[in-house]
């Protein structure tokens, strides 16, 4: 549920060297970390939860990558370093061949909690409750959680089967999963 304002874009949006990778590395270093900061406030902005690189990067794809006005975009490589770092520091998890990209605007940690608290406010304590029907259904549209792709909600869930208050069902794929909250 991508909000209906439009994204405010930072004021180093509108300088030209943020679009080229800095040779110096504290600057570079910076700028990652700025990044990287932009990348998540835009995708939580925007209710993004994955990214793909090429997609991205591809000219007129992507207002977040590309400044028209300033005729610049981020590349391909920069942004894969830039994501790189961002798994490092747990904000993403690579998906396969380092082209796309999970991001965590929230924490796993944090995005359970939500969901638990949800399963208790709709009162689906000790019920099954398929993958889908916690990012598609009824009961959860107007959750933050709606829409979130079912890679990520899986990581989510793991959290709250560790935690030992709930229990994955697996069904033939991911929308077909199903979880119990104890």
């Amino acid at each position: 549920m991508a909000s209906s304002q439009p994204f405010s874009f930072p004021p180093i949006y509108d300088f030209p060297p943020f679009y080229t990778r800095q040779p110096t590395e504290t600057t570079w270093q910076s700028q990652v970390q700025q990044w990287s900061d932009l990348i998540l406030q835009y995708a939580r902005h925007q209710h993004i939860f994955t990214l793909n690189l090429h997609q991205a990067t591809v000219p007129g794809a992507s207002p977040l990558f590309e400044n028209k006005k300033l005729k610049r975009r981020l590349s391909f490589e920069t942004l894969q370093e830039i994501i790189e770092n961002m798994v490092q520091q747990g904000t993403a998890k690579w998906d396969n061949d380092k082209t796309q990209v999970l991001l965590f605007w929230r924490k796993p940690e944090d995005w359970a909690d939500q969901i638990l608290q949800w399963v208790h406010d709709c009162g689906l304590g000790n019920t099954i409750v398929t993958f889908y029907e916690i990012t598609q259904g009824e009961l959860a549209e107007g959750q933050e959680f709606y829409d979130m792709d079912s890679r990520l909600l899986h990581i989510c869930l793991q959290v709250l089967v560790k935690r030992g208050v709930a229990q994955i069902f697996k069904g033939n794929d991911h929308d077909d999963m199903g979880i119990k909250f104890f």
